[in-house]
């Protein structure tokens, strides 16, 4: 009887084809293993069902829900909110458990065609036969790693298991993290080795995976040299399922320095700079162009796709506030200011300590670094184009008078006298008013802030900017609407990888070359920024702003990338490798930036009103915290599986 492969390509292939829109081949239904793997065209269809279901952690991605979760909500539930990057009235670090997700499912049909392709090797040309068998490495290995950042050591396994054999022979032990990364490399290093050199968007070549190889490695470095900070003990520190030994810190960093050395030289990428006279619009540009020199591999969305909500989503209608930029839903997410501020301190202090005087709130952040202003909505900044464009209207209340320093009222103290309610006035409903001298006032702006009601209504001060779609209208900002595209990898993260990996050699290996080297990638990075120029300056150990001790230079590179990567879902797995997220979310209670109107100084000429705005840092006026318990730096394996199968013991620390 012939051998059937049972894949459901309809549904797999119908996902892929509408999200990746040159993969235009016609869906087969059930198909045999000659179908399949026989052909080029077979193989092909096969790969685009592996690529739907990649662990992608995009627009859709829920942290305590999943991939591919379709709930609108989840387009404000990002990692962005639970990593203390942004805040809002649904999220926080209750994700950080995971959601279970153990995709060997999905690793047994790529295992399935990695061991059945050579049957048909000599249907194939030599490239196009090594290329496939190189995708479907690439693919497994992207799946192994989405599993073991978040469990550590888990079964590998390369080969199809026997379903219907010796069911102890299905029963599988966990791995240690250390194999499992250099299985990751193997199947990575193989891929780099055989794919082609370009591909169609949406699909890997060889860069891409060389991309993830410097991203793996790179993880797996930082884990081996600052895993033993969590001070993790039990059965599995003991068996090596949780952590890496020290020793391998050196050789993980050299292969992350080396793959990503293999993008840079292959010539095929480069930082998108299609507007080289205007930084902040260039860079507001880099996350809408579906055809950018930057992008290695992206993820691409459908308006189009019938009865699918995956291949839409709802970005910019859960961030942007509804009537005055969307016809649908409701903001629900804000950027804090202690991330804004990781760009630069804004000035909005004078030397005495008193708040500095805007005439204008848009003179904040005239003269911010572009790629900052490209992240975030200032009050006062615009949004749209033609008839429909406006500005975002923040404000937190007014003072009648304030003759104090910013200290006086800093993070919004309601004991000082400086904010009695006689004298800082904030709003109770939306649009509450207040009279000054025989003239009313608007207590908060359109946007935010008033007591009652979350949504609509900025927590910090700020609104997200970075991917919002400006060429959209106001009647088209709806539910499942949106089809900017996810940027997976990017050749930034590439000179960020390359950066990290080389100071942290310089570090081990006391080479002062590779040092200078890591600054040579960063200065790229923030020339296309807009930011102020920062050279390596030999710098010896410090305590940093967290309390512990780093390499000031190795500290400017992690911020570097926190700037870089801000918003994209890439700072939960960064503090995490770094050890460093139950010092940074240590009950972390974010801090807004509050515009007020300063009554007493405000005057007119004529009808004309000569405002008088100042800026104060306040806690986030709903008290919302975050706080990192050390378990989080591994998920727990799911009881599911240690319900089926004993030898998946011993769990993770403190579960």
């Amino acid at each position: 009887m012939k051998k059937l492969i049972y894949i459901t390509c309809i549904a797999l292939f119908t996902l892929m084809a509408n999200s990746c829109r040159k993969l235009d081949l016609d869906p087969k239904g059930i198909l045999g293993e000659e179908e399949l793997l026989g052909n080029a065209a077979g193989a092909e269809k096969y790969l685009v069902g592996l690529y739907s279901y990649l662990p992608i952690e995009d627009f859709i991605y829920h942290p305590e829900k999943g991939f591919r979760w379709d709930n609108f909500w989840s387009n404000s539930e990002t990692m962005a909110a639970m990593n203390g990057e942004m805040s809002g009235q649904f999220w926080g670090t209750a994700g950080a458990g995971g959601f279970g997700y153990w995709p060997y499912d999905r690793i047994r049909i790529v295992n399935t065609m990695i061991e059945r392709l050579p049957k048909f090797k000599d249907n194939y040309s030599e490239d196009s036969y090594n290329a496939t068998l190189g995708e479907a490495h690439f693919i497994r290995a992207f799946y192994y790693f989405a599993l073991v950042k978040r469990y550590g050591g888990i079964p590998i396994i390369k080969n199809v298991q026997d379903l219907f054999g010796d069911p102890e022979a299905l029963r599988v032990h966990r791995d240690k993290e250390v194999d499992v990364y250099k299985f990751i490399h193997e199947d990575l290093k193989f891929a780099v080795a055989n794919m082609y050199n370009s591909s169609d968007i949406g699909r890997a070549n060889k860069y891409t995976a060389a991309t993830l190889l410097s991203r793996a490695m790179l993880y797996a470095g930082s884990i081996a040299k600052y895993g033993g900070a969590s001070n993790f003990t039990g059965p599995a520190v003991d068996g090596g399922f949780v952590g890496i030994p020290r020793d391998q810190a050196e050789w993980f960093f050299k292969e992350a320095y080396d793959a990503a050395t293999v993008v840079i030289a292959g010539g095929k990428y480069s930082l998108y700079n299609k507007i080289p006279g205007d930084k902040e619009q260039n860079y507001v540009d880099l996350f809408l162009d579906e055809n950018s020199p930057e992008d290695i591999f992206i993820k691409q969305y459908n308006i189009t796709a019938p009865h699918n909500n995956r291949l839409k989503h709802s970005y910019d209608v859960t961030h942007l506030p509804n009537p005055s930029f969307s016809s649908d839903n409701e903001s629900a997410a804000y950027p804090v200011l202690d991330v804004v501020e990781l760009f630069e301190k804004l000035p909005i202090v004078e030397a005495d300590g008193k708040p500095k005087r805007f005439a204008n709130r848009k003179d904040l952040y005239a003269n911010l670094e572009p790629r900052m202003r490209a992240n975030f909505f200032f009050s006062g900044m615009e949004l749209r184009e033609g008839a429909e464009r406006r500005a975002f209207d923040i404000q937190r209340g007014l003072y009648v008078s304030f003759k104090g320093t910013a200290a006086d009222a800093e993070l919004g103290a309601t004991s000082a006298p400086i904010n009695a309610e006689s004298n800082r006035i904030l709003a109770g409903p939306k649009n509450s008013q207040y009279e000054y001298k025989g003239t009313k006032y608007n207590v908060t702006g359109e946007h935010g802030i008033w007591k009652d009601g979350h949504a609509n209504n900025t927590r910090t001060g700020f609104y997200v900017r970075k991917y919002i779609n400006y060429k959209m209208k106001n009647n088209e900002v709806k539910l499942y609407n949106s089809t900017q595209p996810w940027k997976i990898f990017r050749y930034a993260e590439v000179l960020l990888n390359r950066a990290e990996a080389a100071y942290e050699l310089g570090l081990l290996k006391a080479d002062d070359g590779l040092k200078q080297q890591a600054f040579a990638d960063i200065a790229l990075i923030r020339d296309r920024a807009g930011a102020v120029p920062h050279p390596y300056n030999g710098a010896a150990l410090t305590t940093n702003k967290y309390g512990y001790q780093l390499d000031e230079n190795l500290q400017f590179i992690r911020d570097e990338r926190l700037r870089e990567f801000c918003l994209e879902n890439q700072r939960w797995w960064d503090i995490r490798r770094w050890r460093t997220a139950d010092v940074e979310l240590n009950n972390f209670v974010p801090k807004s930036l509050m515009p007020y109107l300063v009554l007493d100084e405000t005057t007119f000429n004529g009808n004309v009103r000569q405002s008088s705005y100042i800026f104060l840092r306040e806690r986030e006026p709903w008290g919302k915290s975050f706080t990192f318990d050390k378990r989080f730096y591994y998920e727990p394996i799911p009881g599911g599986e240690l319900n089926k199968n004993e030898n998946l013991y011993p769990q993770n620390p403190i579960y």
